[in-house]
């Protein structure tokens, strides 16, 4: 198949990298984020007794790690908020909490929390970023970590991980080898009970599994070059899912379902970080990840059959610079060019009793080249105000093959301005105005379908990005040095809402994915970091976001919230170190009162689940191994699906029927042991 590359992307980074590239010796932005961050010392954290750095960033007070998105083509948009001795990774498809878990405790010097408006440090959008500085000294650590997690339902899976690092001479060499099993919690027991109006009710058992096996090995390579240092990345993915369903006892004939998928994918990066003459920084990355699934989705019932199969290509090849200059420690541009090339390919088949069905987005290619090129500067006017204002210019050329051909251009601007104040060390408060873009999920080009759920959706080649002017409010307060609560505001007034609309193929009519015009969204959040004075070395940290929105409904004409947008997301987590015996223990309550409700032409549905709960516990035995038991809602998890169904449209006559889904989710136990080396 075509493939694709970069010639006037790369032209373009070539362009500026000979005109700017100056070399000589000159302060970090590790250096220079100094100047304008908290630092905790690794002494800070001796008493929770952490196994890693993921475990220590976690008690940094008005931090709350936000993980790379690795569904958003491109770097600049899909970056965390985490960087490890100064520098984002290269990859954002490995997980910074995985990154994390890899840096033993004992090889963390510091960790800085930088405050937007560090001279020389892009923030990326984030109002505070962690930096995790590691020692400098030789050192050699081996770890293995073995395991088992098991379900009351009779599942029961390996785990384990291998990690092997080197550090010397200024270089360093990491390996990692992961073998992570889940049991989803699509997987459960319960009832589906059927009510047509005015009529009679039918119940039926309802029983299902989802199981998931993720494995990957990983490599990365760091050493100086020149004046500046050169990091290289390569990782091989696979994730395995299998499904399988039954429902039985109601007036038909039983529904047995099956569903297999595989997805693999690699990926290659590379980052080099120039210091240049005075305050300046270039850095330079490039990326390629290519990704293959393959899904095969059957489902009997009595005499009729239904199968879906799905198979495709995906791939992403991204190339990037970034230039920081700080002409003093009060004010600091930066510069950055980006392109990208995605492309998707999918080609899927319906079939009913053998029979093709024609479903749009059967057949699909979507090739997009973006280009992204970004002004901006932070200037601090006074010790305790700070301004960053910015400009970013997009531009993208999106065209799909297949079932439609089309062909379409986007741009752009979009600008950013924020303002920090601070009036005394206890207090922050931060605005910002932005204009924000959102991306289009290649996915939604294509067709897809849950056999078990009853559900046929069909790909949109009309689709366009939605867009929003964004404004945003925080309040962080720090009651003392270990305890901080962060308050938001964020009003988006948004362009092209992207929802659910129908499609007509010949005398059939399918559910899509679709714009469906303006739409206003209103967010709240509380994140708190405290300790416990009545309990020694014990810590509460608690997260809450609040969230309304409204859009015109494209099928009644009235308003209603933006589909599968959740009003409520909460989670409380409490830890405590126990010295005396080497051990920590702490609980976590998730999913508060999570709900969501989304809106079909033919269907709403409601869905919620109750709160779940994950108790763990680590004991230290000696300097070198760790045992660790976890249990996860071991008493089962209960959730609900209410569906209202109409004959033909919602703005059609009343509701024809309605189904109620209910099941609980059976819990996992795991044990794991963990033998590490070196340091």
């Amino acid at each position: 198949m075509r493939q694709h590359t970069l010639p006037f992307h790369l032209h373009a980074c070539l362009c500026l990298v000979a005109t700017c590239a100056l070399p000589a010796q000159a302060q970090t932005a590790a250096a220079a984020a100094d100047e304008c961050s908290n630092v905790y010392e690794a002494a800070y954290f001796a008493d929770a007794a952490p196994a890693n750095a993921y475990d220590m960033v976690l008690r940094l007070p008005g931090f709350t790690l936000v993980e790379a998105d690795a569904d958003v083509r491109g770097y600049a948009g899909a970056s965390g908020n985490v960087l490890f001795d100064g520098t984002r990774p290269t990859s954002k498809r490995e997980s910074l909490s995985g990154l994390l878990k890899r840096i033993p405790a004992r090889s963390v010097e510091r960790i800085e929390l930088i405050q937007a408006g560090t001279p020389g440090v892009d923030m990326g959008g984030y109002p505070v970023l962690a930096n995790v500085v590691r020692r400098s000294e030789a050192s050699t650590e081996l770890a293995l970590e073995a395991g088992m997690i098991a379900s009351p339902n009779g599942w029961t899976a390996p785990q384990g991980e291998l990690e092997y690092g080197r550090r010397w001479n200024e270089q360093a060499l990491d390996l990692s080898l992961k073998l992570e099993p889940e049991l989803d919690d699509d997987t459960g027991e319960g009832s589906i009970v059927e009510q047509e109006v005015g009529g009679d009710s039918v119940r039926s058992d309802w029983d299902t599994r989802t199981t998931k096996r993720k494995e990957e090995a990983s490599a990365s390579w760091r050493r100086p070059l020149g004046t500046g240092q050169l990091s290289l990345v390569g990782a091989a993915r696979a994730e395995y899912t299998d499904t399988d369903g039954t429902i039985s006892g109601g007036n038909e004939d039983d529904q047995i379902s099956r569903e297999r998928e595989t997805y693999r994918e690699t990926e290659l990066g590379a980052r080099y970080v120039l210091q240049m003459r005075g305050r300046s920084t270039l850095e330079m990355m490039a990326s390629r990840q290519r990704a293959d699934i393959d899904n095969v989705e059957e489902s009997r019932e009595g005499d009729d059959e239904e199968r879906f199969d799905e198979n495709g290509r995906s791939g992403e090849t991204i190339a990037r610079l970034d230039l920081t200059h700080a002409t003093s420690d009060t004010l600091a541009f930066n510069a950055s060019i980006e392109g990208a090339d995605n492309f998707l390919e999918r080609e899927n088949r319906l079939l009913e009793n053998g029979q093709v069905v024609e479903v749009p987005g059967s057949q699909v290619r979507v090739t997009e080249r973006r280009i992204e090129a970004a002004v901006g500067l932070t200037w601090q006017p006074a010790d305790d105000w700070t301004l960053e204002a910015g400009m970013r210019q997009e531009k993208s050329d999106l065209a799909q093959t297949g079932d439609e051909d089309l062909e379409r251009r986007f741009t752009y601007p979009k600008p950013r301005v924020a303002l920090r104040w601070n009036p005394d060390e206890a207090n922050q408060w931060r605005l910002s105005v932005s204009r924000e873009v959102g991306q289009l999920d290649f996915s939604d080009f294509a067709a897809s379908a849950s056999l078990e759920g009853g559900t046929v959706s069909a790909g949109n080649a009309q689709l366009k990005p939605d867009s929003s002017w964004r404004t945003a409010f925080s309040w962080e307060h720090h009651f003392s040095e270990d305890a901080a609560l962060t308050l938001g505001w964020t009003h988006d007034r948004i362009s092209d809402v992207v929802d659910r609309v129908l499609v007509q193929q010949g005398d059939e009519i399918f559910d899509a994915p679709g714009n469906i015009g303006d739409g206003r969204r209103d967010t709240l959040s509380l994140d708190l970091s405290v300790p416990i004075a009545v309990l020694p070395n014990a810590r509460l940290r608690t997260t809450a976001l609040w969230r309304t929105s409204t859009v015109t409904d494209p099928v009644t004409w009235q308003a209603r919230g933006i589909s599968e947008e959740k009003p409520f997301e909460g989670e409380i987590e409490f830890n405590q170190e126990l010295a005396s015996l080497r051990l920590n223990w702490g609980i976590l309550l998730e999913h508060l009162g999570e709900r969501e409700t989304k809106y079909r032409y033919d269907r709403v549905t409601r869905e919620s689940e109750d709160a779940g709960w994950t108790l763990f516990a680590e004991h230290r035995m000696g300097e070198h191994w760790r045992l660790r038991a976890e249990v996860t809602d071991l008493f089962g998890r209960d959730f609900r699906e209410q569906r209202w169904n109409w004959d033909d449209t919602r703005a059609d006559g009343p509701v024809a029927d309605t189904e109620l889904r209910k099941r609980v989710s059976p819990g996992t136990v795991s044990l794991t042991i963990r033998r590490s080396v070196g340091g």
